[in-house]
């Protein structure tokens, strides 16, 4: 089966893994923060031994492994788009994960690897009865599993096209529609990725890619004094190496009064983004 690899790069795959936890939060409920997953699955197991029939049963990739028997459970109990998205996922990630223990040579027990083969041909198979299934859905999320996984330009425009949709407002969707809009659009991109920014969960740190993203954005638009202090913000998140304060320099010389307000509403917009309340300002 074609999978579409070389349409995703590294990064679009960290979005993607990034999207999968925020859907699995929201949707799965409390249960897959406790400590008592390995237990629930096991009964899950136990209750509904179909969700768990085609899977490997040593202990590598035990964590992919879980989420499909999660996802699958939870589109057993509410089935639809969002659910189908799910096992999608986890099918995903479980045969990413899988797929380099092929090449391992076993010492004891080869019959593990000859099970994790099986495990890769049906996950294969239900993976391509789920996209065709949803070929046709304009979910988000699937929108955009058919452009990373397979370059579908349909799919992108249907997903720009529904912007203003309330299924749109998730952090990741607005950063991945401000992606697209980035070069055609750069005011509607600049509102999207705010729009994340607001809708980023208090605790969760705002996504690197998406502050460098709006960094960017205003040197392009040599909107130099918003670009230094949304790079101040991704260097009070992350590694000081993320931001190059010599790159700053020759694009604009503030004063060390001007830089010393500039810090403290750097970390204005931190402590509002790490609280959830972050809200942009009016005309973004």
């Amino acid at each position: 089966m074609d999978r579409g690899y070389d349409y995703q790069t590294g990064a679009e795959h960290q979005k993607t893994e990034m999207r999968t936890k925020t859907l699995l939060f929201l949707l799965t409920g409390t249960f897959l923060l406790t400590g008592c997953e390995r237990d629930r699955n096991n009964g899950l197991c136990s209750r509904f031994p179909q969700f768990c029939a085609d899977l490997h049963t040593d202990s590598w990739c035990s964590k992919e492994r879980d989420k499909l028997v999660e996802a699958r459970y939870e589109n057993a109990e509410r089935p639809g788009d969002a659910s189908r998205y799910l096992i999608m996922s986890a099918l995903d990630s479980y045969q990413r994960c899988l797929e380099p223990l092929l090449d391992m040579q076993y010492t004891k027990r080869h019959e593990r690897k000859n099970t994790k083969v099986e495990t890769i041909i049906d996950i294969d198979a239900e993976l391509a009865r789920l996209e065709g299934s949803t070929a046709s859905s304009d979910y988000p999320y699937l929108q955009l599993w058919r452009w990373e996984h397979h370059g579908d330009r349909m799919a992108r425009r249907d997903f720009i096209a529904q912007a203003a949709r309330p299924e749109m407002q998730q952090p990741d969707l607005q950063q991945a529609l401000a992606g697209f809009l980035l070069h055609q659009d750069p005011p509607a991109a600049e509102r999207a990725l705010q729009r994340s920014l607001e809708l980023t969960p208090a605790g969760i740190r705002p996504n690197s890619d998406l502050l460098a993203s709006l960094t960017s954005l205003y040197i392009s638009q040599r909107r130099y004094e918003e670009a230094w202090v949304w790079s101040r913000v991704l260097n009070e998140f992350y590694d000081d190496d993320m931001t190059n304060w010599n790159k700053m320099e020759p694009y604009a010389r503030f004063s060390e009064q001007q830089q010393q307000a500039m810090i403290e509403r750097a970390e204005m917009l931190k402590e509002q983004l790490h609280q959830g309340r972050y809200q942009a300002a009016s005309g973004h």
